[in-house]
Parts: C-alpha cells; structure tokens; sequence
C-alpha cells in the first residue's frame, strides 16, 4: 500500500493491481490536489477505510483472488460513505450491472470508467467531482435562502391503473441548487454534505416550505393532487420531527392528508425502535408514508410493512430493469402483490419506456413517475401540465 505525502482534504483511495495503471491515476489525482492511497489487493482495503476515509474510491473489478463485487459488499459492511467509481477493461454491460449491485448495497455509486483511458479523461472524472464538491458549503447553502439559489421543481406522478380518470394524481419534489456561477446541483448528490455540516434541520425547513408555499396556491385555485417529499434518513432519529413538521405544513395551511413523505427502506431497518416512533407520530397526525424499496428481502420487507405505511414505491434502479431481466420483473410483481394484500399504493419511480409502462399496468401498479412523463417542471409551469394532461 503506497502513500503520497501530499495533504489535501480531498482523499482518494485507488484499488488497482495494475501498477502502470495505478501510477497514471495517482500522478494525475494528486496534479489537482488530491492525497492518495493504493490498494493493489483487498488486503489493506480495511485499514484504508478506517484510517485514511476515502472521499472517493476508484475500483478495478478484477482483483488478485477477488471482484469488484466482493469489494463492494465489504464497502457495504462497513458503512463506507466515499463516492465509487467502477473502472475495468471488461464489456460496459459487466461494469453496469455492478453498477447496480452497488445501488442495491446502498452504496454512493458515481458511475464507470472503461479502460483504456488516459491521465485526462480520468482528471475530468475527479474534476467534475471536485466540482461538485466545491459547490457547496455551510454559508453559502444558508445564503441561498435571499438569491433564490434554491429552486423546487415538481414532477408529475401519473397514474397507472386503467380504472383511472385523471391522468396526474400528484408531483413529487425534487429540490436543486443553481449556484452563482449557474450550475445546477441536485440536492441528493450533497445530502452527505448537508449531514456533515449539520445543516440537516435548515435543509428540511427550506425544502419543506418552498415546496408547499407554491403548493398551497394550487390548492386554493382547486388543483387537486397530492404531493410527495423525500426526506433524509437522519430526521427518523429525532423525537420533534413530527411536531416540526406538522408546523411547518400548518403555516401554509396545507392537509396533512394531501403530503406523503418518503423514507428509504435501508435507513427504516438500521433505526427501528426509534422510528417506529417517529413514523406511527406522523401518521397520527395525518401525514402520509411511503417506504422506498429494491425488495431484496421479501420477509423483511413483509416485516416492515407492519409499520402503518401508506404507499411502497419501487425504486429507479429495479424499474429501470424492467423489459431487461426476468429477475426484476418477478421482484416487481411480487412488491406490488405484497403491497396489495396490505392494501398499500404502489408507486413506480423511473418509469423510462412504455414497455415498463405496460407491465407495471398488467401488474397493478397504481402510480408512477420517470422520464416516460417528460422532465421536472418549475413552478410557473405545474398549474397549466396538471389541467391540461
């Protein structure tokens, strides 16, 4: 295991058994100011987790007596935040498909590098990265607030079941961030930037009431459709949640009824004394819960769904395979027949084909959302989709 002696809050954990490859990445890393570790086996990859806590990770898939899989599922054992970026020689399909393994592990997947690449295509990848990174900080997320840096745009959730009149029976928010220098940032991407600099409960009230300022108008002008917020895991922990957020809903005069706020499978689980608490609070007071979910574990899933849930959503990642894998057409069916028998709303998310459209029609599904419905709207464009749909 090789150290560069260059410090740097930005640290990159390289696993490569290819020492000219190796070389090429490290030289070009640390040219743009990053420190530098390599791991030519998966002895060590531990200790570099531990002690040197990558902020991202660049993975060869073919290792000396391991994969790129096992890697992943050790990364995944030990919590391991960094942002991975698969690397190989094989065909794009392979690096795909471990792509997904990734997301399914619950691990923060950036995306594949196809060797042979070069020293700059690999310093555009850590650039873009950096980039990103450099986007963000404590004062300026709060500056946001005055400049409208900020920006909420809504995505139509349509319905699915052929027994339905109206086209759109919601929008889900998706919250980004236009900087000064007019790039755009999704706030999913820096969620774990937001947590480190303990801006978690400032997020959470920004989000929450620009998105329901614009939503209580339509309202009040007789749009009738509901409206769906994904929250951060972190918030299933704290005992006032649920009374902040029936504040904040309060202050604009919105239904709790009319609001289904999403959590992630994975962070239910890991929290579920607590959140029991929390979630059976938010239902009390009328809010709606959806749980987002891969189904990976049917029997812990039936499990979960013993909490008062009152929609599954299938995950982008399992959608997106639909047409493609008979795995992932089965997993599909069997979410939206378990939902069924507990008499809970199933919401595909990712939608991309009519292929999958159909299928998850024939299934049962009540409701959707993806590309196949076109792109996020602003504000100023909502009232209009919504009654002309």
């Amino acid at each position: 295991m090789a150290k560069s002696t260059t410090q740097s809050q930005n640290r990159l954990l390289i696993i490569e058994p290819d020492e000219s490859s190796a070389k090429l990445m490290s030289s070009a890393a640390e040219r743009i100011g990053f420190e530098v570790i390599v791991c030519a086996a998966v002895e060590g990859i531990d200790a570099a987790i531990d002690e040197f806590t990558p902020d991202m990770i660049f993975l060869e898939l073919k290792l000396p007596h391991n994969d790129g899989v096992e890697v992943l599922e050790m990364l995944a054992k030990k919590e391991c935040h960094a942002r991975i970026f698969l690397i190989s020689d094989m065909e794009q399909s392979i690096l795909d498909s471990t792509c997904r393994v990734g997301l399914q592990l619950q691990l923060d997947i950036g995306g594949t590098l196809r060797k042979p690449f070069d020293a700059t295509q690999f310093q555009a990848t850590l650039t873009g990265e950096l980039d990103t990174r450099s986007r963000f900080s404590s004062d300026d997320f709060q500056a946001a607030l005055g400049p409208g840096e900020f920006i909420i745009q809504y995505h139509p959730i349509i319905v699915v079941s052929a027994d339905r009149d109206a086209p759109i029976t919601g929008v889900e928010v998706r919250p980004h961030w236009r900087n000064k220098r007019g790039s755009k940032v999704f706030l999913s991407q820096i969620m774990f930037l937001i947590r480190e600099a303990k801006l978690v409960h400032h997020y959470n009230f920004l989000l929450m009431d620009k998105a329901l300022e614009s939503y209580g108008q339509w309202l009040k002008g007789g749009l009738d459709v509901g409206i769906t917020v994904g929250m951060d895991e972190t918030n299933l922990t704290d005992p006032e949640w649920p009374k902040f957020m029936a504040n904040v809903v309060d202050k604009w005069k919105v239904p709790h009824d009319r609001i289904t706020i999403a959590f992630q499978q994975q962070a239910i689980k890991d929290n579920l004394d607590t959140v029991l608490r929390v979630l059976t609070r938010l239902r009390i007071s009328g809010f709606k819960i959806a749980l987002e979910t891969m189904g990976n574990d049917i029997s812990e899933l039936d499990e979960l769904l013993q909490i008062p849930f009152s929609e599954l959503r299938l995950k982008r990642v399992l959608v997106n395979r639909i047409g493609e894998s008979m795995e992932a057409e089965f997993n599909v069916s069997t979410l939206i027949s378990l939902a069924k028998k507990r008499d809970i709303m199933t919401c595909a998310v990712g939608v991309s084909t009519a292929q999958a459209f159909t299928f998850l029609q024939d299934c049962g599904c009540h409701t959707a959302t993806g590309a196949l419905f076109g792109q996020s709207l602003p504000v100023a464009q909502v009232e209009n989709f919504v009654r002309l749909a």
